[in-house]
């Protein structure tokens, strides 16, 4: 997993970027500034002191990705409700204890799956013999296109619906879930489950994608949103344009 680049500002964190309507803009509170913003507000816990920041400000106070991904939600913007707008200028402190506890639900909800995933998992004996977890995940994504199994070639990924040529992002979380951040052959960017399993469609937060379920995927809008977030939850990750290198990530362990 990639580690977050050394800070300059040992003492400041970077909590959550939001965004709000733009009839809804919020004052800049870098000292000097007060500048109205609506997109990519940086939420900085700096020593005792919490901030609210544009994106320039931002950058030119600590720079250029130099506190790492936020600690609640992804790199995105989630939009906030007017009520969450409130919370943000009044009180900011209980709008990241909401952060937090929708976060620890979410983390519930991956120890759940993943319960299940291991209470579904079949015992091994020479009768029954394990199948591996590629020939699970390949193939109900091949036949949901009309496609055989037999149509895919060994070692290659198993998305018929995956732009040749292209590289994939494989992610492997602390719950033991695996991701794999793949290009649509119609350039769109989706992220799929490797392998499926059910609840997978309700598992990302709506507002980073949408699942596609006849494809077994999300389709993702800001990629980079979607990294940030799987980041906060990896313990490895790996990019490769070689599908037998990614099932290897996401094997190791198993």
């Amino acid at each position: 997993m990639k580690q977050a680049p050394e800070s300059n500002h040992p003492h400041a964190r970077l909590l959550a970027i939001v965004e709000v309507d733009h009839d809804q803009r919020v004052r800049c509170g870098n000292p000097g500034c007060g500048h109205s913003v609506y997109k990519a507000v940086h939420v900085v816990q700096d020593g005792q002191e919490l901030l609210v920041l544009g994106s320039t400000c931002f950058e030119k106070r600590y720079g250029l990705g130099a506190l790492g991904a936020p600690h609640y939600g992804g790199g995105g913007g989630r939009r906030l409700t007017s009520d969450e707008r409130e919370l943000l200028l009044h009180n900011t402190q209980a709008l990241l204890q909401q952060f937090e506890a929708e976060q620890e639900a979410l983390r519930q909800k991956l120890l759940r799956i993943r319960a299940e995933l291991s209470a579904r998992k079949p015992v091994p004996s020479e009768a029954t013999p394990l199948r591996q977890p590629q020939a699970i995940a390949a193939m109900p994504l091949v036949a949901q296109r009309g496609a055989s199994p037999q149509s895919v070639v060994r070692g290659s990924a198993p998305w018929a619906w995956m732009k040749a040529g292209t590289s994939m992002a494989g992610f492997k979380l602390r719950d033991g879930t695996c991701w794999v951040r793949v290009q649509h052959r119609d350039g769109g960017q989706m992220l799929t489950p490797w392998p499926v399993f059910d609840g997978w469609d309700e598992w990302l937060p709506g507002h980073l994608g949408n699942p596609e379920h006849s494809l077994g995927a999300y389709h993702v809008g800001d990629v980079r949103a979607v990294i940030a977030f799987l980041r906060t939850l990896a313990v490895r990750e790996k990019v490769s344009g070689v599908w037998n290198e990614i099932r290897a990530l996401l094997s190791a362990g198993d």
